[in-house]
């Protein structure tokens, strides 16, 4: 698939970054080059160079070398952004994309005027969670994969990033799916999904939110 972010305005290529920031500070705690660089396509030096100029205008902060979050006035660009980008998700869900298409497919179009946004959403019944478990507005609540203790959870929600989409297509994983937890290792989770052991990454599991099954 195209990465069309070279021929958008650096308006539009700045509200990309501000959204990813907030995405990996709601499920990862932080924000870090890499994961930015990565989710977006971008050297980490081309990454850098673009938050140095979120930092002068007040939208990024830095939380220590090469971690970054949102300033009020960023997270409040993010949030709508992110709202605007989940409702398209699940338009393009209904269009039969799967969980990862719909995500990418999402950012080339979550810059459309808001109210064609809001014709869309009041379209669709206006619900209250994207197709990867997300609440519209707000945090998305839960366990990270990477901190669950061993039992039988359920996957709730995970984080749009292109790196866990993957995962979870590579492993035929979704929302509401059981798996247990058969043991956690600092760097990795193991899990068993219908007789079948997964080792996942650190970096995965932590966009991964489950809750306990009882």
């Amino acid at each position: 698939m195209k990465d069309i972010r070279g021929v958008r305005s650096t308006k539009i290529a700045k509200e990309d970054y501000l959204m990813a920031i907030k995405v990996f500070n709601d499920f990862y705690g932080e924000a870090s080059l890499t994961l930015i660089a990565n989710e977006l396509g971008v050297t980490p030096a081309t990454a850098h160079k673009v938050i140095e100029h979120l930092e002068n205008e007040n939208y990024v902060v830095k939380l220590s070398r090469g971690v970054y979050s949102l300033t009020n006035s960023g997270d409040e660009i993010a949030s709508k952004m992110l709202s605007k980008h989940r409702i398209l998700e699940i338009f393009l869900g209904i269009l039969g994309f799967n969980i990862l298409e719909v995500h990418i497919y999402a950012h080339e179009l979550e810059h459309a005027n808001d109210a064609v946004i809001d014709r869309i959403y009041n379209m669709l019944g206006r619900p209250m969670t994207c197709p990867h478990g997300n609440p519209i507005t707000g945090k998305p609540e839960g366990i990270r994969l990477s901190r669950s203790y061993p039992g039988n959870v359920i996957i709730t929600n995970v984080a749009e990033s292109k790196n866990v989409l993957n995962f979870l297509i590579q492993h035929k994983l979704s929302i509401n799916d059981k798996l247990t937890v058969v043991r956690r290792r600092r760097g990795n989770v193991t899990i068993e999904v219908n007789g079948r052991q997964i080792i996942v990454d650190e970096s995965i599991a932590s966009g991964i939110m489950v809750a306990e099954v009882k």
